[in-house]
């Protein structure tokens, strides 16, 4: 079972297709991409599209929405692009912003081909096949020359068709077909895929039994031990290719180049050949419950022979009416002598006849040629099944399921229910077969550890990591933005009362408890809640401007703030002044205002700072008549008396004085930077002297006492 290596910042990872997939067009030029992929971080949707990997080499498509809130830590879906050669380009989406993606290189929509037959459909190392110049053209890299497996191949691979490549599951080198595929793309300018199912010395008869499940001879090797073909074969790899392949891939057409050995030595006649390839061609729609073409080389060519009655028997089958069966080339006529007996091959020297497997591949392309395409029916890949994760009762494992529209299930960690229990980390996928045989592949899922996230911290948005104490406090006008500290597959549930919001960030405004718990893709839940409460602030109360003195404004609160303590930010205008209490000196005509600044202590939080709005302008204009020196009421009825200076005086010496001059009060002021009230009520009703000294200031002020 496959385990991957997924990076901590990753969000998403393409598991299918595979690089170098092609999947059939339809005769429109456009066919659809079933794709998928394992999900690493909850997203909202996820966005694919296709770009040309070269300028002219396909066209590209848009931004196109596959699935919106995916679930269970899986995303699929489909796009439908033109014939071409694409990057594959997958974008995960959070609140509308792009947080990551993954791309696939060379990803084709085009023309698939299963090529069957005999040797010269096979193929053979070392007889001077070419590979393909161009990278669309390609091929299955499963082999399955020597086992022989009845099972399904692996979930598929696919590689550029070089000249020695093994075209799975059985083809031995490039053969004709690298040299077929390059004039195909130059041609149609779409990638093609060949799957390569033909086998050395097999008769019409050896596909016909073995298609029936019955053990045929190769009539080659008969008296060794190798006279029967292997169970199921050669039938079981074409049946095979066309229950998997064509299921995923699609197809185009079934290549037959078969009709040496019943020639010779076989010598088989025209009626029996024709009914046996009818059969086979039957057999494999009966075998898929599809309706697949084929194109049939007229072939016979062997040791110097040719049989008119197996080139019209091909015919024959060919000329079938609304058969989907079509005319391949004529091969009887092409590099004779042959390269050996048999067989066609490439020579090193250049004289007419010597590259016999390049006129192989230029035959079959001009048989499919522009009206073979627009006149085949072409089977279009069928689309993947769909998975669905939901988390265990106990939150520390996972439940895999498939729709019962199956009849077999195989998963990749070998269970073979439809629902399967996990509870360890690995990569999930199910093999699917329908009633026909038809093989499909689920989606894969990466599970990662752990499958139970951990209990959540929460932390300020301003300070992400440092977690914060459960009681927090805010003003009545602003808000809380916190995160919630969880793994990366996972994020947070918040909670407030029957109220539920899913996000790894929130911003809180109302009053209460809240808690958080850890929900993760493949939606199972922490077993502990973090909780936060959350205490609102009254707003501040805006105070009003007084004008209590020559020099002084007053801020007045309508009502207590209940916090401590009070204090003011003070304006001029615009400009923000450097005082911060209820009463401020000013000596600027101009508007003043002031917002009320209160602070507020909880247990276990940081002190909070609210502020009121600013309050309306108070208009102050200085008044330079008094001399600098401002001593109010004057007259005074209760004996006490405000001093006020213009200047901020230190070492101010305080004196009280008689009309005579006789000091009755003297009061040293260290800073005399405000009003400072000055208590004369022992003084008898009369006229007295004020006196303010201080270095460069000496100013005296008559003040009365009239009770």
């Amino acid at each position: 079972m496959q385990v991957s290596a997924q990076n901590a910042s990753q969000v998403l990872k393409i598991t299918y297709p595979e690089s170098r997939a092609i999947f059939q067009r339809e005769n429109d030029n456009t066919s659809t991409i079933y794709l998928s992929g394992s999900l690493y971080q909850p997203v909202d949707s996820v966005r694919a599209r296709v770009q040309a990997e070269e300028t002219g080499q396909g066209l590209n498509t848009n931004w196109t929405t596959i699935q919106r809130n995916p679930q269970g830590g899986i995303f699929q879906g489909s796009l439908r692009a033109k014939g071409g050669w694409y990057r594959l380009e997958v974008q995960a989406f959070v609140g509308g912003v792009s947080i990551g993606g993954d791309v696939i290189r060379k990803i084709g929509i085009g023309e698939v081909f299963i090529i069957t037959g005999q040797s010269n459909a096979q193929g053979f190392q070392n007889y001077g096949a070419v590979g393909a110049t161009d990278d669309r053209v390609n091929c299955v890299t499963y082999d399955n020359s020597t086992a022989n497996s009845l099972a399904d191949p692996p979930a598929p691979t696919f590689q550029q068709l070089s000249a020695t490549s093994l075209i799975g599951p059985r083809g031995q080198s490039a053969w004709c077909w690298g040299y077929l595929g390059d004039l195909l793309v130059k041609q149609y300018n779409v990638p093609v895929l060949f799957i390569n199912t033909a086998w050395a010395a097999t008769s019409i008869k050896n596909w016909r039994e073995s298609a029936d499940g019955q053990i045929t001879k190769n009539i080659f090797a008969l008296g060794t031990p190798n006279e029967n073909f292997p169970i199921g074969m050669p039938y079981a790899n074409l049946v095979i290719a066309l229950r998997y392949y064509c299921s995923l891939q699609g197809l185009r057409a079934v290549l037959w180049q078969q009709g040496e050995t019943d020639n010779s030595p076989l010598h088989s006649t025209r009626k029996a050949y024709a009914a046996e390839m009818q059969y086979l061609v039957n057999k494999t729609r009966a075998d898929t419950q599809r309706y697949p073409a084929w194109v049939l080389a007229r072939s016979s060519y062997s040791n110097f022979q040719v049989s008119q009655d197996i080139i019209q028997a091909q015919n024959d089958v060919i000329n079938t009416y609304n058969n989907n069966v079509f005319a391949g080339p004529f091969t009887d006529n092409i590099q004779i002598p042959r390269f050996d007996d048999v067989h066609f091959g490439n020579r090193a020297t250049n004289n007419p006849g010597d590259k016999g497997l390049n006129d192989l591949g230029q035959a079959w392309y001009e048989s499919l040629n522009p009206i073979f395409f627009s006149s085949s029916r072409p089977l279009p890949p069928l689309p993947q099944p769909t998975i669905n994760v939901t988390c265990g009762p106990a939150g520390n494992s996972i439940t895999l399921g498939i729709s019962s529209l199956y009849k077999s299930y195989t998963w990749s960690s070998g269970q073979t229910t439809q629902n399967i229990t996990v509870n360890q980390p690995g990569f999930y996928r199910a093999t699917l077969k329908d009633n026909i045989g038809n093989t499909y592949l689920s989606p894969a899922l990466d599970v990662q550890a752990p499958i139970q996230p951990a209990a959540p911290t929460i932390s300020l948005a301003s300070l992400p990591g440092k977690v914060i104490d459960n009681q927090q406090q805010i003003c009545a006008d602003s808000t809380l933005s916190l995160i919630a500290n969880t793994s990366v597959n996972s994020t947070g549930v918040w909670s407030l009362s029957t109220t539920n919001t899913i996000s790894k960030a929130i911003t809180l405004s109302k009053e209460g408890t809240y808690s958080l718990q850890a929900v993760n893709v493949y939606g199972c839940e922490s077993a502990q809640v973090t909780s936060i409460n959350l205490t609102v602030r009254p707003k501040v109360p805006t105070p009003t401007i007084e004008q209590i003195g020559a020099y002084s404004l007053q801020a007045v609160l309508p009502t207590p703030t209940g916090g401590q303590p009070d204090l003011f930010d003070w304006r001029r205008a615009a400009e923000v002044i450097p005082q911060y209490g209820a009463v401020v000196k000013v000596i600027v005509s101009a508007n003043y205002s002031a917002r009320t600044r209160t602070t507020y202590t909880l247990a276990n939080a940081p002190n909070l700072t609210c502020y009121s709005d600013y309050s309306l302008p108070k208009a102050f204009t200085f008044d330079r008549s008094n001399g600098g020196l401002s001593v109010y009421p004057n007259p005074s009825t209760t004996g006490s008396v405000t001093i006020e200076t213009i200047e901020d005086l230190t070492n101010a010496n305080v004196g009280i004085f008689s009309l005579n001059g006789q000091q009755i009060f003297s009061s040293q002021i260290p800073l005399l930077n405000e009003r400072k009230a000055i208590d004369l009520s022992g003084l008898s009703q009369g006229v007295y002297l004020i006196r303010v000294r201080s270095a460069g200031f000496d100013i005296s002020r008559r003040v009365i006492i009239d009770r």
